[in-house]
């Protein structure tokens, strides 16, 4: 599998959330070319049930650690400011995501997920997160179609 076949899933998880009516985020998290968890947001829950935290909390379950070095974690769109300070906390190598949040993102509004002052912190956050994006984009933003989420994507930059 690649980035655009996780990522697929990701898309498949935030269209099970629409459907569901909660937020349309979905994420998932791959060690060594396998998926070791995934989730997606549960806010009508509770507010912090991001898909990525719930994925995360998911792979720590899994892999009995708090350190999940060596993870990728794939989301439909740029993690939020609580997600993104959660992936560096966590020590996630890679970031994979779809859609931009330029009014929200820990990566292109906030920069968390490439703060290099938290990296001089390595015993609690990891040294630099790898980040991809743009990975199916517009099949992403399909599913935000009929949502009140009209801020995401790149044409939405403010």
């Amino acid at each position: 599998m690649n980035d655009e076949d996780y990522m697929r899933r990701c898309i498949e998880l935030s269209k099970e959330a629409k459907e569901r009516g909660d937020q349309p985020f979905g994420c998932v998290i791959v060690l060594g070319g396998r998926i070791i968890a995934e989730a997606s947001n549960d806010k009508n829950c509770k507010l912090n049930h991001h898909a990525e935290i719930l994925a995360m909390n998911k792979a720590t379950d899994v892999l009995v650690t708090n350190d999940l070095t060596g993870c990728t974690l794939y989301t439909n769109c740029e993690p939020c400011p609580m997600c993104a300070f959660m992936i560096r906390e966590h020590k996630i190598s890679r970031v994979v995501f779809a859609i931009h949040s330029p009014n929200m993102g820990g990566y292109s509004k906030w920069k968390i997920l490439q703060d290099e002052g938290l990296g001089k912190y390595d015993n609690w956050f990891s040294k630099n997160t790898a980040v991809a994006s743009g990975i199916l984009e517009e099949e992403a933003l399909k599913v935000f179609k009929g949502t009140p989420l009209t801020m995401f994507g790149r044409k939405n930059r403010q």
